[in-house]
């Protein structure tokens, strides 16, 4: 019995620390590869960190690196970088670029390099305006956000590979918070969508019909067979068509964009194009009455159609740009005076 007694005394010694040590190890893990202890919120609390950790690709502890970048004068204008970090073997620091900014109203239609073609990412409307692409993001904050400096924005850039519904959510809540910080939230609160739909695939373009669209005319000499279109005609209030290398055709009827397009600086009258009033930032961007709809049209030439502006076969710009509000103007009810 003493044995017994001794032996169970000498059990109860190993497995104690041996439990202790594993606690040990738990703990350090959870604290160091999950947020399961972490913060509730990062960047100032407008990034809550249960909605990043929803589109990084895996669990890991969630900080905002350097904190909220922000100007007083303007608290929609910030930065900030949301990091996801594990000492796991393998794993790499992950990290969420997001801003506020103020931009003309028709940016995401706009050739700067910073946006991706609006062909190529999911839009969506209603409970709040934005769009979602391959590893980029944006959400637009209220009208009540809007200013002499113009509308104001939510971006994000995240690791490629993120679940874009996630994403969008991500953003609108950012751009609910940046608004609620900046006292312009609206009366309801943006929502997220719970679904997108998928980026269409590059296809073929048809001669004498670019876009899809019968009437629509090649924007250079010719058509060569290798060229191809990716066109943006789903739900989201927003048609789009690439034609690689040569234009980018943008249409949208999305009554805040269109908003956010109105109430931008340098928004002013235009000449008339295709025989419609149109008012806009230039004669490439314009919005003109569709059936007592505003309707915003883009049309932004790539270096195919530069580099061969010399050709005497190549259209000119405003042949391109009548031939554009005529052919796409129908779908949108808009009368133009070559209907």
């Amino acid at each position: 019995m003493p044995n017994e007694n001794g032996r169970a005394r000498l059990g109860r010694k190993i497995l104690i620390p041996v439990l202790a040590v594993g606690i040990l190890a738990a703990g350090a893990h959870l604290w160091l590869n999950t947020n399961l202890f972490g913060r509730e919120d990062v960047c100032g609390g407008l990034v809550s960190t249960d909605s990043a950790e929803a589109v990084f690709s895996r669990p890991g502890r969630v900080s905002d690196r350097d904190g909220l970048d922000d100007r007083p004068r303007d608290r929609l204008h910030f930065r900030c970088t949301v990091e996801s970090s594990s000492f796991l073997p393998g794993s790499d620091i992950e990290r969420i670029s997001l801003s506020g900014s103020r931009e003309r109203g028709d940016f995401v239609f706009t050739e700067e390099g910073r946006w991706p073609s609006p062909a190529t990412m999911s839009f969506f409307s209603g409970g709040a305006t934005g769009g979602v692409g391959d590893h980029h993001g944006w959400v637009l904050l209220p009208g009540a956000c809007t200013t002499a400096d113009g509308p104001a924005v939510i971006e994000g850039y995240v690791p490629k590979g993120s679940d874009p519904v996630e994403v969008a959510r991500l953003l609108t809540q950012v751009a609910n918070h940046a608004a609620e910080r900046a006292d312009c939230a609206a009366e309801r609160p943006l929502t997220a969508p719970g679904t997108l739909d998928t980026a269409p695939e590059p296809r073929p373009v048809r001669d004498g019909a670019v876009c899809g669209l019968p009437g629509l005319r090649f924007p250079g000499p010719d058509t060569p067979a290798e060229v191809t279109e990716t066109v943006q005609d789903h739900r989201g209030g927003i048609w789009a068509c690439e034609v690689t290398g040569y234009a980018t055709y943008s249409v949208t009827q999305e009554p805040r964009m269109v908003a956010a397009i109105r109430s931008s600086p340098g928004f002013t009258e235009q000449p008339r194009v295709a025989g419609l009033e149109v008012s806009g930032f230039d004669s490439g961007h314009l919005v003109a009455d569709c059936a007592g709809t505003p309707t915003y049209f883009s049309l932004e030439f790539d270096l195919g159609y530069t580099s061969a502006i010399g050709d005497p076969r190549t259209p000119r710009v405003r042949a391109l740009l009548d031939n554009f509000a005529e052919v796409v103007g129908k779908r949108f009810g808009c009368s133009t005076a070559t209907s």
